[in-house]
């Protein structure tokens, strides 16, 4: 048996196996899925509004989550119709949308994508930087893409592409993330926050992530 399992004739069934392995990760995004295929419309999701407001700034010190996401994604919107996308916002205003009527929109959208955009909270203070979540294998590489640009924003802690389920994700049909963009519990983070500058970096560096995702750059 043991000649039969591990002999010369194994051996190159095993090497065999792991070029294939190779060949199939590099055709995957070197590790980052299949990409998120054909899209020309992106669905802009400014996370919480009107009763639901979101994080608090450190201190009090400045607006509310629920503006600041606002805001940066009326930016962002901006950003990619320079850019040539086509694009829809799940709101434009200061007022609620629940999570469902947010995924609803993006799934009857053919050749979309889904970027939801918000400002992050932590009881540790010292907590920071910026991080980008997904669900979907195709939505990966898109994650990574975009963490890659905001990193370029401001001097900020990359805290990496993580998977969640999140509602506006698991309930998505199209490619799907999150951006978190920095801890409004810190007070480093939450100066940068409330800076209007800092928000257009944001915005258009996220509008570089998704172009760049769909030009099919592997991160």
């Amino acid at each position: 048996m043991k000649g039969t399992m591990f002999g010369k004739g194994a051996r190159g069934v095993f090497l065999s196996v792991g070029v294939m392995w190779l060949v199939g990760c590099a055709g995957m995004g070197g590790g980052h899925g299949p990409g998120a295929g054909h899209f020309d419309t992106v669905i802009v999701d400014a996370g919480h509004g009107g009763h639901d407001q979101g994080a608090r700034p450190l201190r009090g010190r400045g607006l509310r989550e629920k503006n600041l996401t606002l805001d940066t994604a009326r930016r962002l919107a901006k950003s990619l119709r320079s850019k040539g996308f086509h694009v829809m916002e799940t709101r434009t205003g200061d007022y609620f949308v629940p999570l469902s009527r947010r995924t609803a929109i993006s799934n009857r959208v053919p050749n979309s994508v889904f970027v939801s955009v918000h400002y992050n909270w932590a009881r540790r203070s010292r907590a920071r930087g910026v991080e980008v979540y997904y669900a979907s294998l195709r939505s990966r590489r898109m994650a990574a893409n975009t963490l890659r640009e905001m990193l370029r924003a401001y001097p900020a802690a990359n805290r990496g592409i993580k998977t969640a389920r999140f509602y506006v994700l698991r309930h998505n049909e199209r490619p799907a993330i999150l951006c978190e963009m920095g801890f409004l519990s810190n007070e480093r983070d939450n100066s940068y926050m409330q800076r209007a500058s800092t928000r257009q970096r944001l915005a258009d560096r996220i509008a570089a992530g998704v172009a760049a995702e769909r030009d099919g750059r592997i991160p």
